[in-house]
């Protein structure tokens, strides 16, 4: 917990000291805070909404969230385990998959509200398709750049293509799963807001779009705010569950290799 708080004190020393200049910014320009408005008006804006966002629409956001990332993460892994099964599948799935990027998501996301409705439904089909590319990329990527010289041991001593995936392929893909898993963290609840501020009843997406609706900039910002805890949070938390379900990974040789690589010098 000290290691996690020293690495994280940089981080929060420079959003405080943002936070104040903000402050002290809009204090000594007012005319300012009709743009931009002060950390104490947004504050203030959750505050005043605090047992909505609450009890409606932060947990909305959230169950969006983690039931897409859990569909993008179950349908990503699946989909990069076939691609390495089949190479030829893959070269021809591969840059399809790469291409469909380009499509902006949030261009067709009422096409998305209109076939899957209009309810929670829609909005996690929104933040799994955001997650799972990211996911399934880097699973592959940690699938194929396996380490041939094991895998070519272990067909020497007989283990089937099966065997070699669940004992070499797959342990060793993981740090990239967890990879691609943090950057989808960061997407799903945007994308969940996507979705939101098309349509919805609750979720921080609708409370945007109620202060756009309302020209509330403290309250457009409150939502921009907690969405980027929220986000933060759920980076955090793919980050505690990766050190422990792969501690063998986190060694210290590996995290400070750099520095005893000098030291030995």
């Amino acid at each position: 917990m000290l290691a996690l708080l020293r690495r994280g004190a940089p981080s929060l020393l420079l959003l405080s000291s943002t936070f104040a200049a903000w402050e002290v910014l809009a204090a000594a320009d007012r005319s300012a805070t009709r743009l931009i408005p002060p950390p104490s008006a947004v504050f203030a804006a959750m505050a005043n909404s605090a047992e909505r966002l609450l009890r409606f629409h932060i947990p909305t956001t959230l169950y969006e969230a983690l039931v897409g990332m859990l569909i993008a993460l179950i349908v990503g892994v699946l989909a990069a385990a076939l691609l390495d099964f089949l190479p030829v599948l893959r070269r021809a799935v591969y840059p399809i998959l790469v291409i469909s990027q380009t499509i902006p998501l949030v261009a067709i996301a009422p096409l998305l509200i209109l076939i899957f409705g209009f309810g929670v439904e829609s909005k996690i089909v929104i933040v799994a398709l955001f997650a799972f590319f990211p996911i399934a990329v880097a699973t592959l990527d940690g699938l194929t750049g396996t380490d041939t010289e094991l895998v070519a041991l272990l067909k020497a001593m007989g283990a089937t293509r099966g065997q070699i995936w669940r004992k070499v392929r797959l342990p060793s893909a993981m740090p990239s799963l967890f990879s691609g898993l943090r950057i989808a963290a960061t997407y799903a609840i945007g994308g969940a807001m996507i979705g939101e501020f098309v349509t919805a009843q609750y979720g921080l997406g609708q409370y945007l779009r109620q202060a756009f609706n309302q020209s509330r900039l403290d309250q457009g910002f409150a939502a921009v705010v907690i969405a980027s805890a929220l986000s933060v949070l759920l980076v955090a938390c793919v980050s505690l569950i990766e050190r422990l379900l792969l501690g063998w990974y986190f060694t210290p040789e590996r995290e400070s290799g750099w520095q005893i690589e000098r030291s030995n010098r």
